[in-house]
């Protein structure tokens, strides 16, 4: 059960709200004895405020599937399950401020790379649900800007962490999206128009966006999506078979290997406390991987994605004795 008195002092990644006869849970939270755990007596008060929250919202909108409501000082994503017993909330907490790469626990070796100034490319941040993917994102956006200046655009559906703002001489300008009327491939293109270093762009899910990136890719622009895989591996096979049916298989595969920048991997190790585990598969003056991604030979990027790991390891611990004198 759980003690605690108010939900934003919880730790979870979904709260399950609101069903008629079935008590209210929450899924993952770090060091509890059931999954999803249920609410609690305690909590029972503040649960009942949150539901009134979210039932005044859908009943001035009641055909919307997503909204977000502002409970107690936290955002939250809300999503409507129309069950058989009738609606339930599916909400999970909206971070209010954007970390940076070190605070989310990327390891220095990789951000070595994430960090180059002349990058370029397409970079895919993989990963499962609620893995921490589009935090990630923002948070390599932030840390450019702040390093490099430029500007930055995004196209999300649903805008869901506070990117947009001034970072040192950059800016970044947050732009909704939808998959409807012309979908994001189209919105894509809208995006590349406006002169932006960098493009954040929502979650690769279909052939369109896909062919869309890699083509745009070549471009000198750093273009940072996300996809849901399993390892980098996956994320690159998934990226192939979504693409391969909008381009020629020869220069789809070619675009792979000039446009694809990299792939970043992480998954959230649960427990006690969150850990979060990632891997990096970086194609800039890579040659060996880039003729595997040019030949299709993807199973072999684990034993490349290995070897990298350690060279990056390496490389930093130079680097930091460099530094040290």
């Amino acid at each position: 059960m759980i003690n605690v008195t108010k939900v934003k002092d919880l730790e979870f990644s979904d709260l399950y709200l609101g069903h008629p006869s079935l008590e209210d849970r929450f899924s993952d939270v770090p060091g509890a004895e059931a999954n999803p755990l249920p609410a609690g007596p305690p909590l029972r008060a503040d649960l009942d405020r949150l539901i009134k929250v979210c039932r005044d919202t859908l009943d001035a909108a009641p055909l919307v599937a997503e909204f977000k409501v502002w409970y107690e000082a936290v955002t939250y994503r809300v999503s409507v399950m129309r069950t058989l017993g009738g609606t339930v909330f599916v909400l999970r907490k909206i971070a209010g401020v954007i970390h940076s790469l070190p605070e989310l626990g990327i390891p220095q070796a990789y951000i070595r790379h994430l960090m180059a100034k002349d990058l370029s490319g397409l970079l895919v941040i993989s990963g499962q649900p609620k893995s921490g993917k589009t935090m990630t994102a923002c948070g390599l956006v932030k840390d450019r800007l702040a390093a490099y200046g430029g500007v930055a655009v995004t196209g999300e559906d649903p805008i869901e962490l506070p990117l947009e703002g001034s970072y040192g001489q950059g800016i970044c300008f947050q732009t909704a999206t939808s998959r409807d009327k012309g979908g994001f491939a189209d919105a894509f293109r809208h995006l590349a128009r406006w002169g932006a270093r960098i493009i954040l762009i929502d979650e690769i899910r279909d052939q369109d966006m896909a062919a869309e990136v890699l083509q745009a890719s070549v471009n000198g622009n750093l273009i940072i999506t996300t996809m849901l895989a399993d390892n980098i591996v996956q994320s690159v096979s998934k990226l192939h078979a979504l693409a391969n049916d909008r381009l020629a298989s020869g220069g789809m595969q070619s675009l792979l290997a000039d446009g694809l920048v990299g792939v970043l991997h992480q998954q959230i190790v649960r427990g006690p406390k969150y850990k979060l585990e990632t891997d990096f598969l970086y194609l800039k003056d890579a040659p060996v991987a880039k003729n595997l991604l040019r030949n299709a030979r993807f199973e072999m990027l684990e034993s490349e994605v290995k070897q990298q790991k350690a060279q990056m390891i390496s490389g930093n611990a130079a680097a930091r004795r460099f530094a040290e004198g």
